[in-house]
């Protein structure tokens, strides 16, 4: 019985160690809620909503019912750097060229870096500085 526990002890400390390590803090995840200025330049969409649109159609999607008591759909708030900015059709009416990056903030990371009322999540546009 011992060496059975043995045996099976080592076998998950060997596969354990034979795991690729991931980079602290989940890179490829926020990689993956991250547009960047050449990726907003190579899709040559005139406005910012249409960039996205094309890149990651997930951030305009309407996240589905937030609330038990509530019989809401939430969708994402847009922010301006750190001012809230509108709907995601207000987009439409900013030119992609004034943006640097965009990130994503899913519902709980929405709510926990910019407030309870963000549980639809944020699409965060970081301006260029000229």
């Amino acid at each position: 019985m011992r060496i059975q526990l043995l045996v099976v002890t080592c076998s998950f400390a060997v596969l354990a160690a034979c795991q690729p390590q991931r980079a602290s803090g989940g890179t490829r995840a926020a990689a993956a809620n991250v547009i960047t200025r050449e990726q907003i330049e190579a899709t040559g969409a005139s406005n910012i909503y249409d960039v996205i649109a094309r890149l990651h159609s997930d951030f305009l999607r309407d996240r589905g019912r937030v609330s038990i008591k509530m019989d809401t759909h939430d969708r994402a708030v847009v922010f301006l750097n750190d001012q809230e900015y509108g709907i995601p059709e207000t987009m439409r009416n900013f030119p992609a060229g004034r943006v640097e990056q965009v990130r994503f903030f899913g519902g709980s990371d929405a709510v926990a870096r910019f407030g309870s009322q963000y549980g639809g999540g944020v699409i965060q546009l970081i301006s260029r500085t000229q």
